[in-house]
């Protein structure tokens, strides 16, 4: 990862659901085979699970794969690039070029998504302060 970037998306997701579950970290770690160092890091927004861990821990903690499968890609994104007007017209030409379109529906409902992540982000920073 390019510098240091708190990621917000999964930590959140992972912790309450193992909160609710009622499980330890160490608990969650011997269940799925993850050092709990890892399972921390991955709650305190500092690691990114691999591909296999967020099937493992979708598993184990009840949440939809694809949630977690777009919480992780939505961190690996955030985490790599600086999403300025070209990389976003490159991501709009390859998704084109894939026959895949998006209808203004879809591109306002992705706007108002990411406002309200970047809202949460904005929340959780000033809580620290």
């Amino acid at each position: 990862m390019a510098g240091f970037i708190k990621l917000t998306f999964l930590k959140n997701i992972l912790k309450s659901a193992r909160e609710s579950k009622g499980l330890t970290t160490r608990e969650l770690s011997i269940m799925a085979g993850i050092d709990p160092a890892l399972i921390n890091k991955f709650e305190n927004g500092k690691r990114i699970p691999t591909e296999i861990q967020i099937e493992n821990l979708s598993t184990i903690l009840e949440i939809e794969l694809s949630k977690l499968k777009i919480a992780r890609y939505k961190e690996l994104l955030n985490a790599n690039f600086d999403f300025d007007t070209h990389l976003i017209q490159a991501i709009s030409e390859i998704l084109s070029e894939k026959g895949i379109n998006l209808t203004n529906d879809v591109i306002k409902e992705t706007k108002l998504a990411n406002i309200l992540d970047e809202i949460e982000v904005l929340k959780n920073k000033l809580s620290n302060l």
